[in-house]
């Protein structure tokens, strides 16, 4: 089975893709580029995943941040962790069909923060057609801390990098699809998509 996976710098997309690995899945690795730090961790932190699995490790780097700049001021903010997560799960989806793979992994967890309700984990999910795997949407913060502590990466992901200069103070926790789909009609979602294809980064990490 082959999955592309949305790797990020924190702690829980890491034990996601770990889990899926120690299951023989063949993973694709998607970071989505904020800063240059976030990017390196995000590196580390695949080379480790290489290191434990002895296998190379494909990863593409898609710039997100300058589609952030491009959406923000366009939506109502309380809606743009919503549709940047929809877009996330959108440019994954498209390497996941360049890639020939078959569903999506994500660090998410069921409650954890304002972005991952069960109510904007089903609308955001009506932005693909490809199915979502998330390892962890059961397990609770310090259940993800533990497993990242003993595989080693837990170190590597707590180092310091800049946080998200897009979350809005009242980010929505109940949001429609209709709502999304709505407020996505101000943004060109397919030219954004087909830039961030076209200038992504392709390396291999051992």
């Amino acid at each position: 089975m082959k999955g592309v996976a949305l790797l990020s710098s924190g702690i829980d997309s890491a034990v996601a893709i770990y889990l899926m690995m120690k299951k023989d899945a063949d993973v694709v690795l998607v970071h989505c580029e904020m800063d240059n730090k976030s990017t390196e961790k995000a590196k580390k932190l695949a080379k480790h995943l290489a290191k434990i699995f002895k296998k190379e490790i494909k990863l593409y780097q898609v710039n997100h941040s300058e589609t952030l700049k491009q959406i923000s001021g366009r939506i109502n903010p309380r809606f743009i962790c919503n549709i940047c997560k929809r877009m996330m799960y959108r440019i994954a989806e498209r390497i996941a069909e360049k890639e020939k793979a078959e569903f999506l992994v994500t660090g998410e967890s069921l409650g954890q923060v304002a972005s991952q309700t069960l109510d904007n984990l089903a609308a955001n999910k009506q932005a693909v057609k490809i199915e979502i795997v998330r390892p962890l949407i059961s397990w609770d913060k310090q259940e993800t801390v533990d497993l990242a502590k003993e595989i080693g990466t837990y170190e590597i992901s707590i180092e310091k990098a800049p946080s998200c200069p897009f979350v809005p103070k009242h980010p929505a926790t109940k949001a429609k699809t209709e709502q999304l789909e709505k407020e996505e009609k101000a943004i060109d979602i397919d030219k954004l998509l087909k830039n961030m294809l076209k200038n992504a980064k392709t390396i291999y990490i051992k």
